[in-house]
């Protein structure tokens, strides 16, 4: 029998990892645990009969067998008198397997002579101690409702092991080192009678009522909830998407963008199965609890999970399937990100073509206070972890303070990355980086980033400032920005919504059409917002204000308010309503505000702070908001806390 000591070791590792039972176990368990043990008595009171009748040189004595089965049916019996159990009248099913098991034993002890007749009746004497030790570590553990001793099955492995090897040491067995043979017999058999009787969720033995029990899956391979269910995948072509599937339009039929598999082949897909509701009315849920999230994205075509980003330097995943955040950080890179003032991992950026190059974008502040822009690349998109060892650094932006430094990345409808960098903090534009042509400073950049090679980036050849390509301040798309925390593109008219965070007085909200070549002067710090800041060198600011683009909206800081927090329009599948409608919010306020774009100016204003209510939880500091790839919006509040935006229900 091959691998036989492997088996009985992973079985052994196997009963070390049954799940916690509450302290008081129900009705099935003790019965369960009664009739466990009453088995595991007979087959070792059976095992003493062989053992004696070979000792003796004698046919096995009936009376001695009767005994044993009379103590078996009295056992069952007392178990099933006291009620709640989830078999009954099977004593006789039961005699019938652990007879079975004792005939295999018996039959595989080989001797020729008295010297390894009398060795092998004291190995099925030993036999039998071990069946009813393994048959008691499940027996206990039923009865007791709590964890089973993980050294429960290795110790009375260890010692059938180290009765038979006495044995041997001393001669004149027939067979050497056949412990593991009758072990693997013995532990075998007695997973078969839990299974039979007893109901336990955790012991990896599928019982009597359980579909699957752990690793023992076989009506559901790989499918085994922690509580004994199987979770078996949604029907694919009901027209229902349900996770894990990423759609199902009711259809059979691959390449119109949702697969026969039910799997998204492009984004017009996304929608397909999802249910949504009409109204307006809002409201917001709880999704889970990080350390400082501060930016929020997921690939284009994964709708299964949420990437969040942590300041401290780590992007964590949340399985959107129960809303379940995994454990071990999908990147780590926390000892190279400073976190001083408003430094840290700031945002990351999944490239349009993910699935298949793997390839993501970060924006963080390194340990010598200077922004960086990096890729890294996953081994495999569906991975939940990626090697920190994969950056490559397109850029490094000196900045002259701890503040002000940007930080949101993300990528346009034309395919190109962009990135906002503040004008370097210091309050009031100190070096005056926000309108200098040669500085990076207080602009938004444009990076072409489908280059495999050093540096990892080009210039496009459209942006303002192109020349050959050489000169970083070439990336320079727009610029006359203070700190532009977070801005965000339409996915459906590719359009960019620009908030930036005002000095004392105004928060902005700026938009540039998806057909603009870029060149945008937005004015800050001769303006902040549409108000003048900073007339200098001029005695008064430039009136009429020509080569300045004003923000579509602005509001002031009497209300408390203090640092807008840009956010996104509103192009989800679950809320058809609210298309169009763009979200966005203030840090010190956190006010949740509304407006709808048309023709290029605001229009529906409306606050629905007062509707987002999480149960058990409440929308506070709001630093970013954040999209899946269906379109559904997400808050982050640097508290701790992620939130979804969702339908107030009815």
């Amino acid at each position: 029998m091959k691998n036989v000591l492997l088996r009985i070791s992973s079985l052994a590792l196997a009963l070390s990892l049954w799940p916690a039972l509450a302290t008081a176990a129900d009705p099935d368990d003790r019965c369960a645990g009664g009739k466990l043990k009453a088995a595991g008595n007979y087959g070792k009171q059976l095992l003493t009969c062989e053992s004696t009748a070979l000792r003796q040189d004698v046919p096995v004595s009936s009376e001695c067998t009767a005994r044993a089965l009379e103590k078996l049916q009295s056992g069952f019996e007392r178990a099933e008198s006291r009620g709640g159990c989830a078999t009954t009248g099977d004593a006789g099913a039961v005699a019938d397997m652990v007879e079975a098991d004792v005939a295999a034993v018996a039959a595989s002890m080989i001797y020729d002579d008295d010297a390894s007749r009398l060795c092998a009746a004291a190995k099925l004497a030993a036999a039998g101690k071990h069946y009813a030790a393994r048959m008691n570590c499940y027996a206990k553990a039923a009865k007791r409702g709590a964890d089973l001793d993980a050294a429960c099955g290795t110790k009375a492995d260890d010692k059938l092991q180290t009765s038979f090897t006495k044995l041997e040491t001393s001669g004149g067995c027939g067979v050497d080192g056949d412990w593991d043979e009758v072990g693997d017999q013995n532990t075998d058999n007695v997973i078969e009678i839990v299974a039979a009787v007893s109901p336990l969720c955790g012991d990896d033995v599928a019982g009597p009522g359980q579909p699957c029990d752990g690793s023992d899956d076989d009506s559901c391979p790989g499918l085994c909830t922690g509580a004994c269910i199987c979770n078996t995948p949604p029907a694919c072509g009901n027209g229902a998407a349900e996770l894990p599937e990423e759609c199902d339009d009711g259809g059979n039929v691959d390449f119109d963008g949702c697969s026969a598999a039910c799997v998204l082949e492009n984004a017009s897909a996304l929608c397909d199965g999802v249910t949504s509701s009409s109204g307006t009315a809002l409201d917001a849920e709880l999704v889970a609890a990080v350390d400082q999230p501060i930016h929020m994205a997921a690939p284009p075509l994964d709708p299964s999970r949420l990437f969040v980003v942590e300041r401290p330097g780590r992007i964590r995943i949340v399985d959107l399937d129960g809303d379940v955040l995994l454990t071990t950080p999908y990147l780590d890179i926390t000892g190279k990100v400073s976190e001083n003032g408003e430094q840290g991992l700031l945002s990351m950026a999944f490239h349009p073509d993910f699935e298949d190059n793997g390839w993501f974008f970060v924006n963080y502040t390194n340990n010598a206070g200077d922004t960086v822009i990096a890729r890294y690349e996953a081994a495999d998109p569906d991975d939940d972890t990626v090697a920190a060892s994969s950056e490559r650094i397109l850029i490094v932006i000196d900045q002259p303070f701890s503040n002000h430094n940007g930080g949101q990345i993300a990528f346009g409808s034309d395919g190109y990355l962009y990135t906002a960098m503040g004008d370097g903090g210091g309050g009031g534009d100190p070096l005056e980086t926000a309108q200098n042509d040669g500085s990076l400073l207080g602009k938004i950049l444009r990076f072409d980033v489908d280059v495999e090679n050093a540096p990892y980036y080009a210039v496009p050849t459209d942006n303002p400032g192109y020349v050959d390509g050489s000169d970083p301040l070439e990336l320079i798309w727009a610029k006359g920005l203070r700190n532009p925390w977070r801005f965000s593109f339409d996915r459906s008219t590719g359009d960019l919504l620009l908030a930036d965070v005002g000095q004392g007085s105004w928060e902005e909200i700026n938009y540039q059409s998806v057909g603009s070549g870029g060149g945008e002067n937005y004015g800050w710090d001769i303006f902040e917002a549409d108000m003048c800041f900073e007339p200098d060198p001029a005695p008064e600011c430039p009136d009429p204000a020509t080569g300045f683009t004003f923000p579509i909206h602005e509001y002031s800081h009497n209300d408390g308010s203090c640092s807008v927090s840009g956010g996104f329009v509103y192009r989800g599948c679950s809320m058809p309503d609210l298309t169009g409608t763009y979200f966005y919010s203030d840090y010190c306020s956190a006010f949740v505000r509304t407006f709808v774009v048309n023709g290029g100016s605001p229009t529906n204003h409306d606050d629905v702070t007062s509707d987002l209510t999480p149960v058990g939880a409440s929308v506070n500091s709001v630093v970013s908001f954040g999209e899946d790839a269906r379109g559904e919006l997400y808050i982050a509040d640097i508290g701790g806390q992620v939130f979804r935006i969702i339908r107030a229900t009815p």
